[in-house]
């Protein structure tokens, strides 16, 4: 098959998804779920209840999708596949909102192999958590749920002890002590590395920087293109030089993309719409789920019901990183190497994104960002003027801590404190 052809097959395929009565039926029974999470709050019992119901709602859901793998049905296969993504996303969301919006704590949280299939077991791990709950009137997160938190089987939050993590199985008795202890390590170095910002990793130095700039975003102006969607079947802004929005609702007989969109003049734009996330987890951008909109807005960027295309403008992000004595250098593949990444499995575009690379520095310091850290601007719809301010205090602090900037440093960037611009 083509990549064409692949790529037709793809959309062919979402679409029937999207169709399907089967697929609009649990997207309502998760949206009751998805609605009762935000209400929870940081309640610990709802929590906990909330995510048993989810356990037993995925468990189902895996057991369709083998039967589905077997029947060798594509159709009720990438439905229920969607489901669980849906389910994982509500888990995220609670997840995001528990941890107080920290994304570098997310972001290290999900650096380790994804947990996988859930089993029975998980009704084992929620009677522990049960337990802590009503000893300790912490906060209790099954980690099998969530595609953030891949370390051990529960993550703890205690507002005055802080947050642990602990596995509930260890396979075998002969290995049960052997693996306890490696866990424990891990995450008692994933500990000291939040408190004291620093580690070496073999060959590698990692430093945690947050700034402390003002938070603005593009929230307001979402809700409204949303709701002149609803109204109208589609709705486009241009919310500044840098940022454009399209909002499309897929509910109206109006419903219909223009011929034209917007920054199509321009040489150097990122165009994105919600449905790219579709079918994969993302575990360093903030899920629809916490943003600060209405429950049923968020819950269909989460679905597609509603579809989101932004559009950003790298020319005009490149002179507003001028503006404040910063250069934005943009990575330039040669048509081969485009050619090789639409070509490419997911697994490994995955891995040639991180080869293309954006370059923010000042002539003396600089630091090298991936395409999904912009996503903050296009997905999540931070304010670019956040995010170049963001980036040069970040070559300040670089010069003023006299961090070394060359291919064996790491940066893990997140703000001091996010609450005021999500749910």
């Amino acid at each position: 098959m083509s990549t064409s052809d692949q790529s037709n097959h793809h959309l062919d395929l979402r679409a029937q998804v999207m169709a399907s009565p089967a697929y609009k039926e649990r997207c309502n029974l998760l949206f009751d779920l998805f609605r009762l999470g935000r209400e929870a709050n940081k309640d610990p019992k709802a929590i906990l209840e909330l995510q048993v119901g989810l356990s037993e709602i995925l468990i189902h859901f895996q057991e369709k999708q083998a039967e589905f793998r077997e029947e060798d049905n594509q159709v009720g296969l990438a439905v229920v596949k969607r489901l669980i993504l849906i389910l994982k996303r509500i888990a995220d969301s609670i997840v995001w909102r528990v941890l107080g919006y920290d994304r570098v704590l997310v972001q290290l949280l999900s650096e380790h192999p994804a947990t996988g299939h859930l089993d029975d077991t998980v009704f084992g791990d929620a009677a522990l958590a049960q337990q802590i709950v009503e000893q300790e009137g912490a906060i209790v997160l099954l980690n099998d749920l969530t595609t953030i938190l891949r370390h051990g089987d529960l993550t703890i939050i205690d507002e005055d002890k802080g947050i642990f993590v602990t596995e509930t199985k260890y396979g075998k008795a002969t290995s049960r002590d052997r693996r306890a202890i490696r866990q424990r390590r891990r995450l008692d170095k994933l500990i000291r590395f939040l408190n004291t910002g620093f580690r070496v990793t073999q060959d590698r130095r990692d430093f945690i920087l947050k700034v402390d700039v003002p938070l603005r975003t593009y929230h307001s102006a979402l809700a409204e293109a949303i709701r002149l969607a609803r109204q109208d079947g589609y709705h486009q802004m241009i919310v500044s030089d840098c940022l454009a929005i399209e909002a499309l609702s897929t509910e109206s007989q109006r419903a219909e993309f223009p011929q034209e969109h917007p920054f199509s003049e321009v040489e150097h734009a990122i165009r994105f719409h919600n449905l790219r996330i579709f079918d994969k987890p993302t575990t360093r951008i903030a899920p629809y789920g916490i943003f600060p909109l209405d429950d049923r807005s968020c819950f269909d960027l989460i679905t597609g019901n509603m579809l989101l295309v932004t559009t950003l403008n790298l020319d005009c992000l490149q002179a507003r990183y001028n503006q404040l004595g910063l250069i934005l250098q943009l990575p330039q593949p040669s048509e081969e190497e485009i050619e090789a990444y639409l070509s490419a499995p997911i697994a490994e575009r995955k891995k040639l994104m991180y080869t293309y690379k954006f370059i923010v520095g000042d002539g003396d310091h600089y630091i090298s960002l991936t395409l999904d850290l912009f996503g903050r601007i296009y997905i999540e719809l931070i304010h670019e003027g956040t995010i170049v301010q963001a980036d040069r205090q970040l070559i300040n602090l670089i010069s003023d801590l006299q961090i070394p900037d060359d291919r064996t440093t790491r940066f893990y960037i997140g703000y001091r404190d996010e609450s005021a611009i999500w749910a």
